[in-house]
């Protein structure tokens, strides 16, 4: 299994056993490893929504889904806004500054 199959199977497990929403799980992905690429994390969101939509057809899950997917979207604003800006928007670390210089939003 490779180290992406295990970062969503991790956000699926997050997402779906009530550690928190898609936003703490976007923030907890990149404390983890401020190195990864930030359009991962818009990737892996995608695929645990994808996932968790294509598998449970209940109202809470699905709700979940809609989550990662609105979370997913807003970090794609995000990094088009720093790359507008001229800021650095490659990895997780630059959106963590970002977020705690610019737009509070995901660490509130």
């Amino acid at each position: 299994m490779s180290d992406l199959d295990m970062i969503c199977e991790y956000a699926i497990a997050f997402l779906l056993n009530g550690r928190g929403g898609a936003k703490q799980l976007a923030v907890d992905l990149a404390q983890q490893e401020p190195q990864r690429p930030a359009l991962e994390l818009v990737f892996v969101l995608s695929i645990a929504a994808s996932s968790i939509e294509e598998v449970f057809a209940s109202p809470q899950p699905a709700g979940v889904a809609a989550d990662a997917w609105r979370i997913a979207a807003l970090i794609g604003v995000e990094l088009h806004m720093m790359q507008s800006q001229g800021l650095p928007y490659d990895s997780c670390a630059a959106l963590l500054n970002y977020w705690r210089t610019v737009d509070g939003y995901f660490l509130s």
